[in-house]
């Protein structure tokens, strides 16, 4: 085995755990206030669903890098402080939130209306309604877009290596870069070769359970 191996590979390593806490907590913030979003999004109330929409339609209509470029460059103009870290976990969850709210407000809005009438009509309270009738069936619905939004998010931290966050990505550049200034060789294509089979490892068994809970929704 090549003597460069072995640092790049731990090098990278350190990278990917970066990666793989970034993806964790995109996701569970993403989930927890997407979810809340959506379901706000429901409400008769017209003023919270004008400001929740207008929170949805931002976010997910602006580029990612261009949302990680103004947490990160911007923010601290105005005396904010963030590090790369917690910069890209915020642009993530925006946009993630953002995604993850419509969603959940069609799959509630899928739920035939006769459903949350009839709880209506035996007394339930509209919190009641969500949490004990409207919501566990539109769960159901939203499962597969969920899991897919969930593999396209973790692809999507690899953008973190643009505000300098060293995840695999970064890690992998790095280490192209100190080879060649070292050695005068890249190695690229392993390297970056590696990136990408980690990628589809862990992409790969997220997108086939989305396919899988299509499939057996359907049925069911």
């Amino acid at each position: 085995m090549p003597a460069w191996v072995g640092p790049v590979a731990s090098y990278v390593t350190e990278g990917l755990v970066t990666t793989l806490l970034l993806a964790l907590v995109s996701i569970v913030a993403s989930v927890a206030l997407g979810t809340v979003l959506g379901t706000l999004l429901t409400l008769p109330n017209l003023a919270v669903r004008v400001i929740v929409r207008a929170y949805v339609e931002i976010w997910r209509g602006l580029p990612i890098i261009i949302t990680l470029f103004f947490i990160f460059f911007v923010l601290p103009v105005i005396g904010i402080e963030v590090n790369t870290f917690a910069a890209a976990a915020a642009g993530l969850t925006l946009w993630g939130s953002a995604n993850v709210a419509e969603v959940v407000r069609g799959a509630v809005q899928s739920v035939p209306r006769g459903q949350a009438e009839a709880a209506a009509a035996l007394g339930f309270p509209w919190r009641r309604r969500m949490r004990h009738v409207i919501l566990p069936q539109a769960t159901r619905r939203a499962l597969p877009p969920l899991v897919g939004l969930v593999v396209n998010l973790t692809q999507q931290t690899s953008l973190a290596a643009v505000i300098g966050l060293l995840d695999i990505l970064e890690a992998s550049q790095r280490s192209i870069e100190r080879l060649t200034l070292s050695g005068g060789s890249t190695h690229a294509v392993p390297i970056l070769g590696a990136v990408l089979v980690v990628f589809f490892v862990l992409c790969l068994p997220l997108t086939l359970l989305s396919r899988r809970l299509e499939r057996v929704l359907e049925v069911s």
